[in-house]
């Protein structure tokens, strides 16, 4: 009978304790199991085990509870440890013990050092969401609002960060509407993490104020090239593309050692040549502009070196080409989507490289009544 007793006593305890844990909800249960569970055992163990003392071992609920849960939880697990320490004495016939005594003590320190490694866990996840929030408003703040339709032209863009806990890294792109033009950029800046994101706001902010001070987009690309030597350096650059557009439909283009845009008209599409390409900003001192022409219905598509040397688990890249059909969707947004789609199952839903993608769409005379100048309200971004 008495064996009996000792086997079964611990285990219908430390259930009901569980019990007494689960009726504080499906939150509080995935963190009390672990250290509940470990516990029971310890104590079950403890119990039909003969010759072995593991009362000293009770203390390892609470700590393991002070590594996730919140410190009310490990403060009721360190209790359970305790009371389960003292009433050990019972079945091993220690109880008062000095030995009991000892490990009822050391049980006691252990869940006191697990509620303070809980408190100062959660101050400091406190602290760092405060932080994390600080740096989200942060890194919205580089990401440009690309305006839903000015001057004859309609726009969409996403930004996808390889990074899962950044929105932008070192991939940028903007639209500036001038007197007579609207002129884009595209770039990435070489190298990733604050370094890169730093240079970025530096060619934003040069272009932006070059864009609406220079009529010559050369010197708009002047300007951007200037402000990235003075900030970057000895081994860092940016690629860019620049596309300044006249409200006739003609094209200026230059590339700074930057992919050349996709002109697509229908489902299909090409390359716009770049006769005389640069060196990237930061390297280059002098820029050509290359002319071209956009009809009205047609779309152009910039983008970053992110999508076309996107790879596959067999190294395999993405092809654009493959997809160029799919730009030519109802609306730029869903354009954009289907790309993007596209991409993530190429590469099994992990980019290794930050991506910018800016599409835009010269409206015909009958759209071009119906357009609205006012912001999308915020660029769309993700996390790969």
């Amino acid at each position: 009978m008495a064996t009996s007793w000792k086997s079964t006593f611990p285990c219908l305890w430390v259930v009901g304790m569980m019990g007494t844990m689960r009726t504080r909800g499906s939150a509080a249960v995935a963190a009390d199991w672990g250290p509940a569970g470990l516990l029971g055992l310890l104590v079950v163990a403890d119990a039909v085990i003969p010759g072995i003392s593991l009362t000293g071992f009770f203390g390892l609920a609470p700590l393991v509870a002070s590594a996730t849960g919140a410190p009310a939880v490990t403060v009721l697990v360190g209790l359970v440890a305790v009371v389960a320490a003292v009433v050990s004495g019972t079945w091993d016939h220690r109880f008062g013990s000095g030995q009991h005594a000892a490990a009822c003590v050391l049980v006691a320190a252990q869940a006191a050092v697990a509620v303070y490694v809980a408190v100062v866990r959660l101050r400091r996840e406190r602290e760092l969401g405060r932080v994390r929030a600080v740096a989200d408003v942060a890194q919205r703040a580089l990401l440009p609002v690309v305006p839903g339709t000015v001057d004859g032209i309609a726009f969409a863009a996403r930004y996808l960060s390889a990074a899962a806990e950044t929105l932008v890294g070192g991939d940028l792109y903007e639209v500036v509407a001038t007197a007579g033009n609207t002129r884009m950029i595209i770039g990435d800046v070489k190298g990733k993490g604050l370094p890169a994101v730093r240079l970025t706001t530096v060619v934003l902010g040069a272009f932006r104020e070059a864009a609406v001070s220079y009529p010559e987009i050369e010197r708009v690309a002047g300007a951007c090239t200037r402000a990235v030597s003075r900030e970057a350096g000895a081994e860092d650059f940016v690629t860019a593309l620049f596309v300044d557009v006249c409200s006739d439909g003609s094209l200026r283009l230059i590339s700074a050692g930057h992919p050349p845009p996709i002109l697509l008209s229908g489902s299909s599409g090409r390359p716009v040549a770049v006769t005389e390409p640069s060196p990237p900003l930061g390297i280059a001192e002098n820029f050509t502009a290359t002319a071209s022409q956009w009809d009205p219905g047609d779309r152009l598509l910039l983008f970053t070196d992110g999508l076309i040397e996107a790879r596959d688990s067999n190294r395999v890249f993405f092809r654009l080409d493959d997809h160029l059909a799919d730009l030519a969707a109802a609306t730029l947004d869903a354009a954009l989507d289907r790309l993007v789609v596209h991409l993530h199952g190429h590469v099994g839903g992990n980019l290794h490289d930050d991506l910018a993608l800016l599409l835009a769409e010269r409206l015909a005379a009958c759209d071009r009544a119906a357009q609205h100048t006012a912001p999308r309200g915020s660029p769309s971004s993700h996390s790969a």
